[in-house]
Parts: C-alpha cells; sequence; structure tokens
C-alpha cells in the first residue's frame, strides 16, 4: 500500500533552486513529554543527516533550540509561526497523538488549524505517523477531516487509525508505526524474572493523570504489586518513572503512598522516585515495565523488558493487542493482583521487532520521497 498523495499546489522545488530544503515540524513538543521528545529526536537525526534546514514549533523554543540544535518558535506565535511557512517546502504534522478529544476540543482545533495554514501557504503538508482519535465530539471530527483533506501524505501508526481516517476521508492512509521503534538501545533479551541476592528485580511503573484513574484504583493497582513482590523470590524495586515532569511525578508521589510495604515485605522490597530526567536511562535497567504510558511500553519492549499495559486510551490497547499482550483496563483496576501479573511475567512470550521497525522506517523513505531525498542516502 502506498502512502496515500493529494497535489496541492507546490513552491519551487528546492533542488531546482539548489537550496536545502526547509521543513517546519508541528506537534507536542516542549512540554517534557518524554515519548513526544524522543519523536522529535528520532525525526530531526534524520532530516540532519541531510542538511535539512528544521524548524521546530515549540512551547520551549528556548529549550527545543538548546537541546537539538535547530531553529525554534513559539507554537502559539501567529506572525513567527506565518514567518517561517513563508520560507518553508515542507510542513510535517506529527508524530503523536494529535487529533483526539479525550482532553479537550483544542488539540484538533489547534493542530488542524495549522495545516490549513500551511495549506493556504501552498506548502506541502505530510500528515506523519500519527495515531488518530478518539474523536467523539463531531467539531473534532469535522476539523480532522477537513485538515486531512489538504495534506499530501497521511501515515498513521495502528489499524484503528486507519480504520477512523477512512470513516473521516472516504480514503485509506498508510499504516506505518511509531517513530521511537527507530530509536537503538543496544540491548539484548534480559531474563522476564530477574532473582539475585545482590541485584534487585526492578519494576519499573508509570502513570500518567486519568479521571478514571482514582485512589481507589491506584490502592487497587499498590496491593497487586505488593502481592507480585511478595510472590518474588529476592530483593525487589518498584521505580516510579514520571514520563511528563508537570503532569506524572505528584501522580507518582501519591502513588509511593498506597506502596504501603507490610513489614516483612520492607526487609527486601523498596519504593524508588526517579528524577525525570533519569526515565530513559533507567527503563533500561528495569526487568519488568507495568505501564499507563504509550511509550513507556514501546521503549520497554524495545530493550526486551517484559511489558504489562493499564489501558486508559485506544493507543495502548493497539500497542498490545499488535503482541498478544496482556493489559487491564483502568476502569477495571479492581480487578488486578498480584497472581495474574506473575503468571503475565512468568509466560512472557518472545517479541519479534524486525515488522515495527520496518513499518517504522518507512515514515522516514515517506520524507524523503517528498523532499527529493535519493533512498541511497537514507539514514537509517
Amino acid at each position: 500500500m502506498t502512502a496515500k498523495r493529494k497535489k496541492p499546489k507546490r513552491r519551487k522545488s528546492h533542488r531546482d533552486s539548489h537550496l536545502h530544503p526547509r521543513v517546519i515540524i508541528s506537534g507536542y513538543y516542549g512540554f517534557d513529554n518524554l515519548g513526544d521528545e524522543l519523536i522529535l529526536k528520532v525525526l530531526i537525526d534524520e532530516l540532519k543527516a541531510h542538511k535539512v534546514e528544521i524548524v521546530v514549533l515549540s512551547q520551549d523554543p528556548k529549550k527545543t533550540a538548546k537541546q537539538y540544535g535547530v531553529e525554534a518558535i513559539k507554537r502559539t506565535s501567529f506572525i513567527d509561526v506565518v514567518d517561517a511557512l513563508a520560507r518553508a517546502n515542507l510542513f510535517i504534522s506529527g508524530g503523536g497523538g494529535l487529533f483526539q478529544d479525550a482532553t479537550g476540543p483544542m488539540s484538533a482545533l489547534y493542530y488542524g488549524g495549522l495545516i490549513h495554514l500551511a495549506y493556504f501557504f501552498e506548502v506541502p503538508v505530510c500528515f506523519w505517523a500519527q495515531g488518530v482519535g478518539p474523536l467523539r465530539k463531531k467539531l473534532s471530527r469535522q476539523v480532522t477531516a477537513s485538515a486531512m483533506k489538504r495534506c499530501e501524505v497521511i501515515t498513521v501508526r495502528d489499524a484503528g487509525s486507519v480504520a477512523l481516517v477512512e470513516a473521516l476521508t472516504g480514503e485509506r492512509p498508510e499504516m506505518t508505526a511509531d517513530p521511537v521503534w527507530m530509536l537503538n538501545t543496544g540491548k539484548k533479551s534480559k531474563p522476564v524474572l530477574k532473582t539475585s541476592e545482590h541485584e534487585p528485580w526492578r519494576v519499573g511503573i508509570s502513570l500518567r493523570p486519568w479521571p478514571e484513574l482514582t485512589e481507589q484504583r491506584l490502592e487497587s493497582l499498590a496491593q497487586a504489586l505488593i502481592a507480585l513482590a511478595e510472590q518474588t523470590d529476592g530483593p525487589v524495586e518498584f521505580w516510579l518513572l514520571p514520563f511528563q515532569k508537570k503532569e506524572d511525578t505528584h501522580l507518582l508521589a501519591d502513588f509511593a503512598r498506597h506502596l504501603k510495604l507490610p513489614e516483612t515485605l520492607a526487609q527486601r522490597c523498596t519504593v524508588v522516585q526517579i528524577e525525570p530526567a533519569d526515565v530513559l536511562d533507567k527503563v533500561g535497567q528495569c526487568h519488568a515495565i507495568v505501564g499507563m504510558r504509550f511509550h513507556s511500553l514501546i521503549l520497554g519492549l524495545l530493550h526486551h523488558i517484559p511489558v504489562y499495559g493499564l489501558v486508559y486510551d485506544p493507543k495502548v490497547a493497539a500497542l498490545l493487542e499488535m503482541f498478544h499482550l496482556q493489559g487491564t483496563r483502568i476502569d477495571a483496576l479492581e480487578s488486578l493482583d498480584g497472581d495474574t501479573l506473575k503468571a503475565h511475567f512468568d509466560q512472557y512470550p518472545p517479541i519479534d521487532l524486525k515488522p515495527m521497525k520496518q513499518q517504522s522506517q518507512r515514515n522516514f523513505q515517506i520524507l524523503n520521497e517528498l523532499l527529493n531525498i535519493p533512498e541511497a542516502e537514507l539514514l537509517i
């Protein structure tokens, strides 16, 4: 299947004018969300390899510019965005889950508005490696459908998004995969259950604020984890991993209070609150992940770490379904117990990541086609 292509008006090719292509990247960047920042890193690394000039729309332009060595502008500065579009060869919307209304209607309105603005300036738009939905409101669906019709190429990262885009537009997009699958961790497979007198078995826990994640359900999750630790020989550490500093840190501190260890267990089990800046490194040191954040599960899989999903969003359910892995919905956490977790980790299947990496690589092949970069120059 090929990527969906339209033919909006295009400005003169950068190849014809012997200039480096200039690309604008729009997404949930500059908010200290580790998953989105990893997407941006992978994308920038590939574009830089071809000497593409990059402008990122960011909530924190100074930090983004310093971190990635690119030009960055305030994502809400209309004047700066218009100025950037006047000099752009391509507008990339994505990746991530930008078109959804689970957090309110503004996300689809903002990102859809940018696509319309790019189209107005005759800049080709690539709807890139996104997860689409949920879109429960009529307005959100209308805005998303209208924006997609202005895109030259649409790629999405899961089958649910394919179906939703097709329902909204009448055209079937190409399914690729999340760009983060292209990260090279250099890690080999690890034992499912690591037990040692010297090194503890480390369980990484990723949570994010969500209306259905009530205090009662936090307590249910804590009790299931405690029961898991009681069935595990040797020392155990629960590592609390904040993937977004402002949102997750406070919640995980609250969750730590629910993880009250019995006196008999406290002698060999500890709860460790990880600093946001250390999360990426610490994930690779875990031996299991119990994750709510989408990219906590992807990073676990990339490190060949057994994962158990806490499903709050269709994208998490879709990821688990891809690998036939188990999880529990947030609104059903009362049913989760230690036996379920232990059986899952004891019987964890081997995971083949090659298909996902190949699908993810397709994202970059499409960008290179749009920018007229020869396939032989493809970095990844």
